[in-house]
């Protein structure tokens, strides 16, 4: 069906300006059949020099040969075009060597060639439109035709502007901090003992952000909010909030698999293939853009590097199955197989809850409420509100599931973990839940990047449009709440899951407005909580029933890991003497 209908819009112009010929010209050819001779011939010959009462016929003839013989070439080779596609996307097969040779110029080609069959198609349209109307109703509408010429010449322009893109270097933007060595020295030297171990070179650039993704580009990659130059010849991106959740071993299992696209023939593919795949959707948005031009002219080119991309579909989706999966032969060079897969399934199980912590974000910025730490949020909904006994339920759901990457599809995560001789029903549940030493231990002062990227993502949500309120003043009666239940929560040093949890749903039963990012905040960062003693003096005012019902909730929260360390008894006094109760 792509075939047909590139096929169809390809030819649709050329059929037009080769039927409008025809039929202007059928009458006059009907009279120099019967010389012996075609009116094309004696235009052409020295006939046409010595006769002069012809001059006007023939010069007013000629151009409408020509776009008679302009419509026939231009759908020749439209033909050839769309089968050649076909040909050597079975000559490329899946040898990725062989199609990272032949797809760039290929694709530029064709850009080339669309190029110029719009401006030729244009030129017919235009013309083409001319020549009816003047022969069929003896009136022509000049503005109409003049915007659909200028049209195709833009178009042409475009895609002749497009095709030069292809042998630009890749750019990337991304939020994130650049990592020196010598401040992350541990980090640093994990990637080189990968590196080395795999065979594969090294990025230059190490960039830690907030996204729960891990990635190695060899785009030009511009750091959002800096004024530093671009990153070259090599960048690995790594997620803070997933180095919180992953072991050493697992880190090392990811990072050895993102290096493993960068070693032996894999290389060649990686650098000249994605930019020019890249280009491709970059030169198909340009034609569908409406603003940019999209019209009955564009459209059929459009149309053409879509079916390009389909026909290759399937060739570039074995492609990356077959890379994914020696990458991941890679990655258990450096690591052990159950790393890699707890990794994955990590990734699969919290990764989805990134959004909702954005979303969670924003409507809080609405109200005026800064976020400090995402990366620690993020933890902490691994950290309390893993269900153990519901994770078996999520695996099924997320194995079938694929792991977002910026340039290929990967296979599903079952798929994956099988691959590597292993049964994903097999693998312990106490392995996904929080680590006892996680890989972010390899950086130094994460808190750090943590809570700039945090601030400089506000200022993002700001820039794309979150309006802040005119006042600042919170919610009183949530914030109080929020305070009191993470000094309780934090009083003995310890920060258990089932404080938490009771806590926050207290906190919610007691007020609709509670906000359970706010206390995590509190719990995470005590020191921004206002000092106990100016706390109880501000709650001071509150009603003798409030305080009774702040006092039963610290005592609940105190409770709720079986015990009541003396640190929670002294703070559960002091709250009650000063509340009178």
């Amino acid at each position: 069906m792509g075939f047909i209908k590139a096929l169809a819009l390809l030819s649709l112009i050329p059929l037009f300006g080769y039927v409008v010929s025809e039929w202007v010209l059928y009458d006059l050819n009907v009279m120099f059949e019967e010389e012996g001779t075609t009116l094309f011939q004696f235009c052409t010959s020295d006939i046409f020099f010595e006769s002069q009462d012809f001059t006007s016929l023939c010069k007013e003839v000629l151009p409408i040969l020509w776009m008679k013989i302009a419509s026939i070439l231009s759908a020749i080779v439209g033909i050839i075009l769309l089968l050649s596609f076909m040909v050597i996307s079975k000559f490329a097969g899946q040898n990725r060597q062989r199609i990272a040779k032949v797809f760039p110029p290929l694709v530029f080609i064709t850009i080339i060639t669309l190029s110029i069959l719009v401006l030729v198609q244009g030129t017919i349209l235009t013309y083409g439109a001319y020549i009816a109307e003047s022969y069929a109703i003896e009136r022509v509408h000049f503005i109409a035709i003049g915007m659909i010429g200028l049209v195709a010449l833009i178009t042409a322009i475009g895609l002749i502007f497009s095709s030069f893109k292809l042998v630009k270097k890749q750019t990337h933007s991304v939020l994130a901090d650049e990592l020196n060595r010598s401040q992350h020295p541990k980090l640093f030297s994990l990637i080189d003992e990968v590196a080395e171990s795999l065979g594969a070179k090294p990025p230059k650039n190490v960039i830690a952000g907030l996204e729960p993704n891990f990635y190695v580009t060899n785009a030009d990659v511009t750091i959002i909010g800096t004024n530093t130059k671009a990153l070259k010849n090599g960048t690995l991106f790594v997620s803070l909030p997933l180095a919180r959740i992953l072991t050493v071993e697992e880190f090392k299992g990811i990072i050895g698999h993102e290096l493993g696209h960068f070693r032996g023939n894999d290389t060649h593919y990686s650098l000249k293939f994605a930019p020019v795949y890249s280009g491709l959707s970059d030169g198909i948005d340009l034609l569908t853009d409406d603003e940019g031009g999209g019209s009955i002219v564009t459209y059929p080119a459009a149309t053409v590097l879509s079916y390009m991309m389909d026909v290759f579909h399937k060739n570039i989706s074995a492609i990356s199955r077959i890379r994914e999966l020696e990458a991941d032969k890679a990655a258990c060079e450096v690591a052990n197989p159950i790393s890699l897969a707890t990794s994955l399934l990590k990734i699969g199980l919290y990764a989805s809850h990134w959004r909702e912590l954005e979303e969670q974000t924003i409507n809080r910025l609405i109200k005026g409420k800064i976020t400090k730490n995402l990366s620690m949020l993020f933890f902490s909904i691994v950290d309390y509100d893993t269900n153990k006994t519901s994770i078996s339920t999520v695996i099924k759901e997320i194995s079938e599931q694929t792991i977002s990457h910026p340039t290929d599809s990967h296979p599903p995560t079952s798929s994956r973990i099988a691959e590597l001789g292993l049964n994903i029903d097999d693998i312990k549940h106490d392995l996904l839940v929080k680590p006892r030493h996680s890989c972010i231990d390899l950086f130094q002062d994460p808190a750090i990047h943590e809570e700039s990227l945090t601030a400089i993502q506000m200022q993002y949500y700001v820039a794309l449009g979150v309006k802040l309120p005119e006042s600042d003043e919170n919610n009183y009666a949530s914030t109080a709440i929020a305070a009191f239940g993470a000094y309780m929560v934090v009083a003995d040093g310890k920060v258990e899951p089932e404080e938490i949890n009771e806590a926050e749903s207290l906190g919610i039963s007691l007020n609709e407005d509670f906000d359970y990012i706010e206390f995590r905040e509190f719990c995470h960062y005590p020191e921004s909580i206002l000092p106990i003693d100016e706390l109880l003096e501000s709650a001071a005012k509150i009603s003798k029933e409030s305080k009774e019902i702040i006092y039963d909730y610290m005592k609940k929260i105190a409770g709720s890991d079986g015990e009541v360390s003396t640190e929670e008894q002294l703070l559960i006094d002091k709250v009650k003497k000063a509340f009178n109760l």
